[in-house]
Parts: structure tokens; sequence; C-alpha cells
């Protein structure tokens, strides 16, 4: 063929690519030139194009015949470009668009595979300085965000945000690539969060997100920023569960929805991320009205036929929105639409795929919750149903699935809840379960997963009657404990994850009494309680270990962080978790002075703690209820004293009496009313002196009251679970006629309350002898939206005399930064003012200073604090040891905040005190402190002091327990 005609050829490819016309003709052409000249590139490159180009038009099988024959066309030319040739570039950058539009048309990770090879080589290819050489790191930037997507390869993330940094910093500024580049490292930042689980890339990925908002111009450029910066701050809220975070991304996604045009191609995206927010932060509030407007944002995307793309996803978010808002208000309506909305779900799935078992999952989940909260208990024909669903489910699930764990967990329940019901073999179905929970607990998947299904599986082998296999069970989900809450974490979001491992410490105490071993139960209680405090406690081990090996330090945070994060595709990039970790560990261990990292401190070790009075663990659970008294003996340093008149089911009920009485009784406007709820505390008083605390104390030979030639001895309550809200050291017959012939606790023992025992070691040690205790006082009589508390006033003028060299601050100025600014420098410090308790969010419960409504003094802000001398807290205030029922075995309210910061002792309340007699009990408590003022107060002696002011007014109000019995002491 002539050249001329080869001309022609060559300048008709081009204008059939630009025209968009047929080009089979030309094609022709081209092919008859490559056959008599296969070496000529330039030929091979423009057959390629039309082929691509003619691509983009057709659909199907001849879309995919032509994408096939360009990228062999390209193949071709690939030995003619050696490396150092000029084209290069241009052949490999050609492949990698084509291998990227194959990918688009399937799921397969190979082309995408493909596609970074060649993009890699096209950016070698390019010079340094050539505009061309950032076009393809931008490409293939893009194309290893994709590769992430669909392989979990955890190394590309690394690259991709490598090259992506490369070429934003060389990009001038105004230049179109410029945004490009920061839009893709931003995702390829949170792309490597979720492949390495830190919180820092995210940081980064939120700051880039602002600075492309800030600098966008149109209307369509801001909500395009807007969105990219919610999808970073999503993401960050995912790591970090920080509610902040949600309501800016909720706020940026209205505005985002109301600047996008409805016919915007984006539009039924953005909705649809705008719904999922929403919903978020509905389940974050538990505002009903917030969920319903996430429902109808859901709908709205589901009943667009052009929003096809998002019907799936949007579907699961609607089933689950609608069980939540069933949760939040028990509307019959929710939970039936839930349902429905489940069952159209699966029959719009293809069968098979990913969806349908996405949509067997939605349903199943919808009729299990349905079940658990059927009026008669269990509701047999919805757990049938679940069960085929679930092993349709797990058939369906690959067995390195990340999700495999907790779909399986799902399937055990529902095994053991038709054990339950009793609907045929229960056995046989606890068999079933027996076998589910063991294969779960083994499968890929984040230590909450794997915890939850061991604590199954103790359950199960328990009810099977095999208590080695229980104990075993228990003992391997306590084990993952110190995998659960990374640093990276926040406080709120270690809390969440705490509350779903409710019960483990009680089963697994119970585990190891029923084989007579009451040391491993109490070790067992020791790493499966207090673990937030633990973490300040293992701070000191982690600190040593830095020091130690730096290495290994930094190979503990990383492995505890990738377990952690469970990376949701299945490949967690762990080999081994267990392997792995146990290896690590032992490392650790090997190294001088190490021998102790995060062992349990043995019952030998605890037992020092017991020196000055016996420590007493109450555990209720499910199979036996026990006190276990840990004393100095070394022969026997853990005596169990069956309590067998108590079942969890009465503490359970006993509790919505004590919760009735104490904060809906004292406020009823009726005197009657307010009588009965005495009457109602009374009765509780008693039943806890004769099913828990009158067995303990008869056991401990404290059987009769003390007297003044015999003061009472020191006692330590730890209570489990449920049984922290209960007033021990309150119980007994108060009214049973003289202080001689009183049942009570308080007149045998000076009671005093721990979280754990090695809680006692206190978080910076004993405080230094001869240190004068100086003290801060703090006093809000009057905050902003809250009632008066005339007794703040009277309780500070009374500390001014008690205590002259105090520092007061009181009304003005008590202030957020007045009062954080003094807690250092002052060992003990009273606070007189309202306390506030979140159940749904404990870290927001709080202190109400002066400026509570901008500055807020949490619990969580409180925690965090590092104060080495703090000795006594005393705080006047309502409820300050109030918390969720989940995280009781956490001390999650004001009180345990102040000892996590570090204070030794620390005087709370169970709930709403009267003002008066607070006043009364405060000046009592100082006074016998303070030798009435003549004395700087010596801390060491509160638990009296305090002792005797409470049951100074029990003498005088014995029939009205509610004023007394809820002043507490916590500590030394």
């Amino acid at each position: 063929m002539s050249k001329w005609k080869r001309r022609r050829l060559l300048f008709m490819a081009d204008v059939h690519e630009w025209r968009g016309t047929d080009p089979s003709e030309v094609l022709a052409g081209l092919h008859e030139l490559a056959a008599e000249d296969p070496y000529d590139l330039e030929v091979l490159l423009a057959a390629a194009e039309l082929l691509s180009d003619r691509a983009g038009r057709r659909t199907g099988t001849a879309r995919e015949a032509d994408l096939a024959a360009s990228i062999s066309l390209l193949h071709r030319c690939v030995p003619l470009v050696p490396p150092g040739d000029y084209d290069r570039w241009r052949v490999f950058n050609s492949l990698g668009q084509r291998l990227f539009l194959v990918a688009q048309g399937t799921d397969s990770p190979e082309p995408v595979a493909e596609s970074v090879l060649a993009f890699r080589e096209a950016v070698a290819a390019t010079p340094h300085g050539d505009r061309m050489r950032q076009v393809n790191q931008f490409f293939l930037a893009v194309q290893l965000g994709e590769h992430f997507e669909r392989s979990g390869d955890r190394d590309a993330p690394v690259e991709a945000v490598q090259v992506a940094r490369e070429g934003y910093a060389t990009v001038p500024p105004g230049d179109e690539l410029s945004p490009m580049f920061r839009t893709v490292l931003i995702t390829s930042l949170r792309h490597l969060a979720g492949a390495t689980a830190q919180v820092e890339p995210l940081q980064e990925a939120v700051g880039l997100a602002r600075e492309a908002l800030s600098e966008a111009g149109s209307t369509s450029a801001r909500a395009g920023a807007q969105f990219d910066l919610v999808r970073a701050l999503r993401a960050l809220y995912d790591a970090t569960t920080d509610a902040r975070l949600l309501v800016e991304a909720v706020d940026l996604s209205e505005q985002c929805l109301a600047a996008t045009p409805r016919r915007d191609p984006e539009f039924d995206t953005r909705r649809a991320r705008l719904a999922s927010a929403v919903r978020l932060l509905a389940q974050d509030r538990r505002d009903p009205d917030l969920m319903r407007r996430a429902i109808d944002l859901m709908r709205a995307t589901i009943e667009t036929p052009s929003a096809a793309d998002e019907h799936a996803d949007t579907l699961i978010d609607l089933i689950q929105s609608l069980a939540s808002l069933h949760t939040m208000t028990d509307d019959p309506l929710a939970l039936r639409d839930a349902e429905l909305t489940a069952r159209t779900a699966l029959a719009s799935a293809p069968d098979p795929g990913p969806w349908r078992t996405q949509a067997q999952l939605a349903l199943a989940e919808a009729l299990l919750y349905r079940s658990s909260v059927h009026a008669r208990g269990t509701d047999a024909v919805a757990l049938h149903e679940a069960l085929g669903l679930f092993q349709h489910v797990a058939a369906a699930t690959p067995p390195d699935h990340g999700e495999r764990g907790y779909r399986l967990w799902l399937l055990g329940v529902t095994l053991n809840d038709l054990a339950k019901h009793g609907d045929g073999d229960t056995a046989a179905w606890r068999r079933q379960a027996r076998q589910v929970f063991a294969e779960a607990a083994s499968a890929a998947g984040p230590p909450i997963v794997r915890i939850k299904n061991y604590q199954q599986l103790g359950a199960t082998e328990a009810a099977l009657g095999d208590p080695h296999a229980s104990l075993a069970a228990y003992e391997a989900a306590v084990a993952l404990l110190p995998q659960l809450t990374p640093d990276w974490l926040s406080y709120r979001g270690n809390i969440i994850g705490l509350r779903q491992i409710e019960g483990l410490s009680e089963g697994a105490a119970a585990a190891a009494l029923e084989l007579g071993r009451p040391e491993r139960a109490l070790e067992l209680l020791e790493l499966s309680r207090g673990i937030l405090h633990g973490r300040t406690l293992e701070a000191r081990d982690l600190r040593l270990l830095r020091h130690r090996s730096p290495e290994l330090h930094a190979e503990f945070l990383r492995l505890r962080t990738a377990l952690n994060s469970g990376a949701r595709d299945g490949n967690d990039g762990i080999d081994g978790n267990d392997e792995s970790w146990a290896d690590l560990i032992g490392r650790i261990r090997s190294l001088d002075g190490m021998a102790g990292f995060l062992r349990a401190p043995s019952v030998q070790a605890l037992r020092r703690h017991a020196e000055q009075g016996p420590v007493v663990i109450v555990n209720v659970s499910g199979r036996r209820c026990d006190a276990l008294i840990l004393r100095a003996d070394g022969e026997q340093p853990v005596l169990t004293v069956p309590l067998t008149g108590l079942t969890q089911a009465d503490v359970i009920t006993h509790l919505l009496r004590l919760t009735r009485a104490v904060f809906a009784g004292p406020n009823d406007p009726s005197l009657l009313a307010r009588r009965d709820a005495q009457r109602e505390l009374d009765a509780i008083l008693r039943w806890l002196w004769d099913r828990v605390t009158s067995p303990v104390l008869d056991a401990l030979g404290l059987t009769a009251p003390s007297s003044d030639t015999r003061p009472p001895p020191r006692i330590w309550w730890c209570p489990v679970g449920l049984m922290a809200y209960f007033p021990l050291h309150a119980a007994g017959r108060h009214d049973s006629g003289a202080q001689s012939g009183r049942a009570t606790v308080m007149d045998r023992a000076v009671s005093s309350y721990t979280t754990t025992v090695r809680a006692l070691a206190g978080r910076f040690g004993p405080q230094a002898a001869g240190t004068t205790p100086h003290t801060l006082v703090v006093a809000v009589p009057d905050a902003e939206n809250a009632p008066s508390l005339p007794g703040a006033a009277a309780e500070a003028a009374a500390l001014a005399e008690l205590l002259p060299n105090s520092l007061v601050l009181s009304g003005a100025q008590a202030t957020y930064e007045n009062v954080v600014r003094a807690l250092p420098a002052h060992p003990v410090a009273h606070l007189s003012c309202h306390g506030l308790t979140s159940w749904e969010n404990p870290a927001a419960g709080m202190l109400l200073l002066h400026d509570h409504l901008t500055r807020p003094l949490t619990v969580e802000q409180l925690s965090a604090m590092e104060l080495p001398y703090a000795d006594l807290a005393y705080l006047s205030a309502c409820s300050t040891s109030n918390t969720h029922p989940d995280n009781a075995d956490e001390a999650l309210h004001i009180t345990g905040a102040f000892q996590l910061a570090g204070y030794r002792r620390v005087i709370g309340t169970l709930w709403p005190v009267d003002d008066t007699t607070s006043v009364e009990i405060t000046r009592a408590t100082y006074a016998d402190l303070t030798h009435g003022g003549s004395t700087p107060p010596r801390t060491e002696l509160s638990a009296r002091a305090l002792h005797r002011a409470v049951r100074a007014l029990r003498d005088r109000y014995p029939a009205s327990p509610a004023l007394w019995a809820g002043y507490v002491h916590v500590g030394h």
C-alpha cells in the first residue's frame, strides 16, 4: 500500500474519531496496513483508538469485542516501544485506559490490576516536568483506589497516596489537574485509613476537603467539594464516633443537595448519602423525628427510577432505619414496614449474587428482631423463617469474608432462641448452635465479633452441661479484650464497643465457680471489667515497652489496630490473628522487666489490696449468684459465699422497683406517693440484707453491730453488672429498734466501693507522705437553665470556715477554665452543683458549672485528665454514680471519671439527693476530717467520716432512706 494511502487512512482515522462516525472502512484499511507491516506503531495505535472509540457507542458483546480487539493491538505495540522510547508512555496510557473501560463492565479485579500495571509503566516512561507525567499519575492513583476496593490489596492505598501527593505537589497553581489530584488524594487517604485502621489519614483527608471547599467558586464546584468533605467526615466519624463530625456532615449534605439540580446525575447519589448520614445522626441522638426524615429521603430515592444504582444499598438502610424507629418508639407499624421492605428487597434481588445475600440477611435480621420483641416471648414462626434465611446467608458467605463471623453469630443466636422456645429437641438446637459459634469465633472479623461468639459458645456449653468447655470459651473471649479498645477510637466509641460485651464477666466468673475455682473467677472478673480504667494502668506498661523496645511498641500498636479494624472485605491483612498476637505478646514478655505485660494480676498480688479490709465481689448470672470475698489470707485468699436466695430475675425486678422509688417517687407531688416511695426503698434494703449482705457479713464473722469499744471495720464492695445500682452499704432493717439490735451493714462495717480490685491501686499510686492537701471548693447555686441550689452556697460558706486556706470558686467564678486550671494544684476538690447523667451517651454526663451551656465539664473530659496529686473528690451533686446498665462495669459516670483522672477516693451519689440534707452531710463529714476546722482534712479517714455523717442522719430519719442511703464512698 502506498505511503499516500497510509497517510490518508491515518487522516481519516482522526476524522472518524473526532466526528464519532462509523470507522469500519478505515479500520479495514488499517488492518490491511498492519498485516503488511506489523511494526508500524502509528497504524496499530490508530486502529486501537478507533476500536475503543466505536466500543463507546456500542453495548453488550459488540462493545466487549471492540475493546478486546483494541487491547490486543496495544499489546502488539508494547514490544515496539522499549524503555527510553518517547512513544512508550502513549502506548501504556492507551492500554491502561482500555483496561479501565473493560473493568467497568465486570466485578472482576483482573482488568483493574492490569490497568494499574499499564499506568505504572506510563508514569515511568514520562519524563519529570512533562505534563503528561502528571496525567498518568492521576490515572494511576485512581486505578490503585479501584484496585484496593476490588482486591483488598493493602499496599495499593499506600502507593496511591504517594503518587497523588507527588502529582498534587507538582501541578502549577490554577492548573485544572490540581483539584482533580486533591480529590483523588482525599479518596486515597480514605482508602489508606481503611487499609491500616489509622485515623491520621482521615484527618488529613478532612483537612484537604475543607481546603477544596474554601477555594470552590461556582455553585456546582461548591456542591462537589461539599460532597467530598461529607464523605471524608463520614469516614472519620465511622473511625472515631465523634458525633460533631456527623452533625457537620448532615449540615453539609443538606447544603450540597439543595445546590444540586434535580436533573443533575449526581442528585440521587447525594440524596442517598444525606439519608444515610441523617440515619446515623438519628441513631446517635435516639431522635425519632430525625429517623423519620431519613426514612422519607430513602423512600424518595427508591421511588425514583433514575436512582436505580442507589436502590440496593438504600433498601438495606431503609430496613435498618425502620427497625431503629421501632426501637425508639415501639411503633408496631415501623416493625411491620421493616419486614415488608425486606421482603420486597429479597423479591427483587437477582439470584445468585451478593445483593440477594444482603437482602436475605436483612429480612432474617428483621424476623429475629420481631421474635425478640414478641408480646408472648418468642415467635417460633419468625424464628424458623429466620433460621432458613441465615442458613442460606452462611452458605453464600466465603470462609475468608470479613462478615462471616457476624453472620454466623446471628445464626447461632437464632438456634439458641429456638432452644429457649422449647421448639423440638432443645439439646439438638444447642448442639447446632455450639458448632456454629465455634466456627464463628475463629472466623475473620473484628475482635468484638469473635468475643461475642466465644461468649455465646461459653453459655451454650454451660447449657449443654460441659463446664470445662464453657470455661475455655469464656477464657478465650476474655483473652481477646486487650484488642478491643484501640487508642485511636474516641472515648465514646470505646463506650459503645464495651456496651456490646454486657454479661461477659458474670458468665465467665460463673463458669469458673461451677468448677470450684474461685481464684480463677476473680482473675477473669478483673480482666473483663473496668477496661477503660485498666487502659490507664496499661499505659504504664506501654510507656515501659516503648522505652525497652520502640520496635515492639510500634508493632504492638499496629497489630492491635489492624486486628480491631476487622476489614469488612474479608482481607484483614493478618495471617493467623491469634498466632500473630500470641507471638508478639510472648516476645514482649521475654524482655527484661516485661514478664507481666498485659497479664491479669494474680490473686496473690491482688490480696494485698485487702490488707485494710476484705473486698467483696458480688456476681449475678443466669446460672448462679455468688459473693467472692478477697482477703489478705495467703492460704485461702478467696472465699466463696453462694447467694442461694438470689436470682438474676430478682435483681432485674428489684432494680426496676429501685429506679421508680428513687427517681420518680421523691418528685411526686403527692405526699402519699412520696411516703410509698420511701417504703419501697426500705423494702429493697431489707431484700438486699436478706439475700446479699447478711450472708457475706456472716461469713466474715461480722454478726453484731459495732460499738464505742469496737469500731466498725472497713469493707469494700465490688458489685458486678446490675448490682452496681444497689446501695449495698445501706442494706438492712433500719427500723428494727435500738442501734444495738439493728441488722444493717452500716451498723457493722464502714463501706466503700471499687469498680475492680486493681482499681484500688490508683492511677498514680499513693499520695506522698507529708503532703498538705490544699482544697478547692466549687459552688454553683444558680446554673443557667437549671433549678436553684441554695445548698451549694451554704456548703461553700461552711467549708470556708472549716477550711480557711481553701480556694473557693463560687457562682460566676466557677467556670470551666477556672476549675480545670485549679484542679491540678488542689489534691482535695469539693464540687457542689447539679450533676447531669446520660444513659445513651455516658461520655456527655457533666457537672453543671457556671458556663456549662458553652463549655461543659463532661465525663469524657474529666477522664482524660492526669492529676497525679489528686486525693479526695467530694461530689455534692445528684446521681454522679449513675450510668447505662450495659456500662455498669466500666463506671462510666461522673464519679468514675474523677477516679480515672487520678483521685484515690471519691464521694458521690447513686441517685438525686436532697439539697438540705446534702449540706448537713457535707458539714458533718468535713468537721470530722478537720477536727472541727483545726487541721487540714485527713483524707485517709474520708470513708469513716462519711459513714458517721450518713449514719447520724439515718438515726434521725430511719423511715426515709432516700435521704441518706444514696451517698457512697469510692476508693481508699
